[in-house]
Protein backbone atom coordinates (compact mmCIF):
# COMPACT_ATOMS: atom_id res chain seq x y z
CA UNK A 1 0.00 0.00 0.00
CA UNK A 2 1.24 3.45 -0.82
CA UNK A 3 1.28 6.38 1.56
CA UNK A 4 -1.76 7.84 -0.24
CA UNK A 5 -3.74 4.72 0.56
CA UNK A 6 -2.92 5.10 4.25
CA UNK A 7 -4.11 8.71 4.20
CA UNK A 8 -7.29 7.79 2.34
CA UNK A 9 -8.07 4.93 4.73
CA UNK A 10 -7.40 7.22 7.68
CA UNK A 11 -9.73 9.88 6.29
CA UNK A 12 -12.45 7.27 5.71
CA UNK A 13 -12.13 5.97 9.27
CA UNK A 14 -12.24 9.50 10.72
CA UNK A 15 -15.35 10.26 8.67
CA UNK A 16 -17.03 7.01 9.73
CA UNK A 17 -16.16 7.58 13.41
CA UNK A 18 -17.42 11.16 13.28
CA UNK A 19 -20.66 10.02 11.66
CA UNK A 20 -21.05 7.31 14.31
CA UNK A 21 -20.59 9.78 17.17
CA UNK A 22 -22.83 12.39 15.54
CA UNK A 23 -25.56 9.78 15.20
CA UNK A 24 -26.00 9.85 18.98
CA UNK A 25 -25.64 13.62 19.41
CA UNK A 26 -27.06 15.38 16.32
CA UNK A 27 -28.54 12.87 13.90
CA UNK A 28 -29.26 15.56 11.27
CA UNK A 29 -25.51 16.13 10.74
CA UNK A 30 -24.75 12.48 10.03
CA UNK A 31 -25.98 12.44 6.41
CA UNK A 32 -24.19 15.62 5.24
CA UNK A 33 -20.97 14.44 6.87
CA UNK A 34 -21.27 11.03 5.24
CA UNK A 35 -22.00 12.60 1.84
CA UNK A 36 -19.05 14.99 2.16
CA UNK A 37 -16.74 12.13 3.13
CA UNK A 38 -17.97 10.01 0.24
CA UNK A 39 -17.45 12.83 -2.26
CA UNK A 40 -13.90 13.43 -1.02
CA UNK A 41 -13.07 9.72 -1.22
CA UNK A 42 -14.51 9.47 -4.74
CA UNK A 43 -12.44 12.46 -5.81
CA UNK A 44 -9.32 10.76 -4.41
CA UNK A 45 -10.19 7.54 -6.23
CA UNK A 46 -10.69 9.37 -9.52
CA UNK A 47 -7.34 11.09 -9.23
CA UNK A 48 -5.69 7.72 -8.53
CA UNK A 49 -7.47 6.12 -11.50
CA UNK A 50 -6.38 8.75 -14.02
CA UNK A 51 -3.02 7.13 -14.93
CA UNK A 52 -4.73 3.76 -15.36
CA UNK A 53 -7.33 5.21 -17.70
CA UNK A 54 -4.63 7.01 -19.72
CA UNK A 55 -2.60 3.81 -20.07
CA UNK A 56 -5.62 1.78 -21.14
CA UNK A 57 -6.52 4.52 -23.61
CA UNK A 58 -3.08 4.24 -25.20
CA UNK A 59 -3.50 0.47 -25.50
CA UNK A 60 -6.95 0.82 -27.03
CA UNK A 61 -5.80 3.18 -29.76
CA UNK A 62 -4.37 0.21 -31.68
CA UNK A 63 -7.60 -0.38 -33.61
CA UNK A 64 -11.00 1.28 -33.97
CA UNK A 65 -12.80 -1.78 -32.60
CA UNK A 66 -10.56 -1.83 -29.54
CA UNK A 67 -11.20 1.89 -29.10
CA UNK A 68 -14.95 1.35 -29.24
CA UNK A 69 -14.72 -1.52 -26.78
CA UNK A 70 -12.55 0.58 -24.46
CA UNK A 71 -14.98 3.49 -24.54
CA UNK A 72 -17.87 1.15 -23.76
CA UNK A 73 -15.90 -0.49 -20.96
CA UNK A 74 -15.06 2.88 -19.40
CA UNK A 75 -18.72 3.97 -19.55
CA UNK A 76 -19.85 0.68 -18.00
CA UNK A 77 -17.28 0.92 -15.21
CA UNK A 78 -18.24 4.51 -14.51
CA UNK A 79 -21.94 3.67 -14.35
CA UNK A 80 -21.29 0.66 -12.12
CA UNK A 81 -19.10 2.54 -9.66
CA UNK A 82 -21.29 5.63 -9.50
CA UNK A 83 -24.41 3.51 -9.07
CA UNK A 84 -22.80 1.50 -6.28
CA UNK A 85 -21.89 4.63 -4.33
CA UNK A 86 -25.29 6.25 -4.89
CA UNK A 87 -27.13 3.04 -3.93
CA UNK A 88 -25.05 2.66 -0.77
CA UNK A 89 -25.85 6.25 0.19
CA UNK A 90 -29.54 5.57 -0.44
CA UNK A 91 -29.36 2.52 1.82
CA UNK A 92 -27.56 4.51 4.52
CA UNK A 93 -30.32 7.10 4.35
CA UNK A 94 -32.93 4.40 4.95
CA UNK A 95 -34.31 3.99 1.42
CA UNK A 96 -33.30 0.52 0.24
CA UNK A 97 -36.10 0.37 -2.33
CA UNK A 98 -34.73 3.47 -4.05
CA UNK A 99 -31.27 1.87 -4.02
CA UNK A 100 -32.59 -1.33 -5.60
CA UNK A 101 -34.46 0.61 -8.28
CA UNK A 102 -31.34 2.63 -9.03
CA UNK A 103 -29.33 -0.58 -9.43
CA UNK A 104 -31.96 -1.99 -11.80
CA UNK A 105 -31.86 1.15 -13.96
CA UNK A 106 -28.05 1.00 -14.06
CA UNK A 107 -28.08 -2.66 -15.10
CA UNK A 108 -30.48 -1.89 -17.93
CA UNK A 109 -28.36 1.05 -19.06
CA UNK A 110 -25.25 -1.15 -19.03
CA UNK A 111 -27.06 -3.75 -21.13
CA UNK A 112 -28.07 -1.06 -23.63
CA UNK A 113 -24.50 0.24 -23.82
CA UNK A 114 -23.19 -3.25 -24.54
CA UNK A 115 -25.62 -4.05 -27.38
CA UNK A 116 -23.48 -2.49 -30.15
CA UNK A 117 -20.42 -4.30 -28.82
CA UNK A 118 -22.24 -7.64 -28.79
CA UNK A 119 -23.47 -6.94 -32.30
CA UNK A 120 -19.95 -6.28 -33.59
CA UNK A 121 -18.68 -9.48 -31.93
CA UNK A 122 -21.50 -11.46 -33.58
CA UNK A 123 -20.64 -9.92 -36.97
CA UNK A 124 -16.99 -10.91 -36.51
CA UNK A 125 -18.01 -14.47 -35.69
CA UNK A 126 -20.28 -14.61 -38.75
CA UNK A 127 -17.44 -13.34 -40.94
CA UNK A 128 -15.03 -15.93 -39.56
CA UNK A 129 -17.57 -18.71 -40.08
CA UNK A 130 -18.24 -17.53 -43.63
CA UNK A 131 -14.49 -17.54 -44.39
CA UNK A 132 -14.20 -21.05 -43.01
CA UNK A 133 -17.11 -22.15 -45.18
CA UNK A 134 -19.36 -23.03 -42.26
Amino acid sequence: MSFDTYKICGAALVCAAAAFFLRGIKKEYEVPLTLAGSILLIAAALSMAEPIIEYLGELSSASPIAGEAFATLMRVLGIAMLTRVAADICRDMGTPSVASSLELVARLEIMLLCLPLVSSVMESIRALLAEAGL
